[in-house]
């Protein structure tokens, strides 16, 4: 290439990215309309990012995102991307099964973080959360899946966390998690707290109609990340859903897992 043509390349690329960081999130609109290049050569070079890990496009809106270093950001880093790579051909294989649409999620503080979801591609009316926004860890059946399956010690400093943060004993929240802890395991899944409507809000100001179950999906004695299946609170599904698609639930899990630590080891 042409050493002009090579600078004209980076020119692009670093307005692109500009832009993106500047926005945060958009469509391949929204980026030709802010840069103005022709929609086919930004195509390319969007693609081009994407290979060299630069920016991303999520499954779960179709929007365009940094996934640089510079980005203030904390859920673009390069494990996360390589999680969602191991993880969303299982959940689509698990959408097309279950119809219902699932939830990635990852630990992040005294919270749960939304990473990428197969809600947009289900074609049904369900809720579409924001990609990046934080969980409930208590009250959410993704929160409940991983307080029941991370080691005891990190219970210990969750509730010591968790306290500080609801101004609440410590020992009040570690029985509560001991509590969800001997649920979960009882029962094989975990699912929303009744007083949880998808948001910190109390159920009264804000509901997402949406009823969940949650599994973890574990590499040793670790939760690397937790998914679910969602579906709308009025089919009261939640007895189907158990019996139908719990164990193909558990099934994607194991395989995102797998996937994930044969990625590991390449890296």
């Amino acid at each position: 290439m042409p050493t002009e043509e090579m600078v004209r390349s980076v020119t692009r690329a670093m307005q692109v990215l500009r832009v993106l960081q500047r926005l945060g999130k958009a469509t391949l609109a929204d980026v030709q309309r802010e840069t103005g290049l022709p929609k086919a050569t930004l195509l390319r070079l969007m693609r081009t990012l994407e290979q060299e890990r630069a920016v991303w496009r999520a499954e779960g809106d179709g929007l365009w995102r940094p996934a640089v270093e510079f980005v203030p950001t904390r859920i673009l880093t390069l494990q996360h991307q390589q999680l969602i790579a191991a993880a969303m051909p299982a959940l689509e294989a698990l959408r097309a099964l279950v119809v219902w649409p699932s939830d990635l999620a990852v630990k992040d503080g005294v919270c749960m973080r939304l990473l990428e979801t197969t809600r947009r591609n289900s074609g049904l009316a369900v809720n579409r959360d924001e990609i990046g926004h934080t969980i409930d860890l208590l009250r959410s059946a993704v929160g409940r899946a991983y307080v029941a399956h991370c080691p005891s010690d990190e219970r210990v400093r969750l509730a010591r966390q968790l306290g500080r943060r609801l101004h609440v004993g410590a020992e009040s929240v570690a029985r509560e998690m001991e509590l969800i802890r001997q649920s979960v395991h009882k029962k094989g899944y975990a699912e929303r707290d009744s007083s949880f409507g998808g948001h910190d809000e109390a159920i009264e100001r804000f509901d997402d109609q949406l009823s969940a179950i949650a599994v973890p999906v574990m590499h040793g004695a670790r939760v690397i990340a937790c998914i679910n299946v969602v579906w709308l609170k009025r089919f009261d599904a939640r007895g189907d859903v158990v019996a139908r698609h719990l164990k193909q639930l558990q099934g994607a899990a194991s395989n995102i897992a797998a996937n994930w630590a044969s990625r590991q080891r390449v890296v």
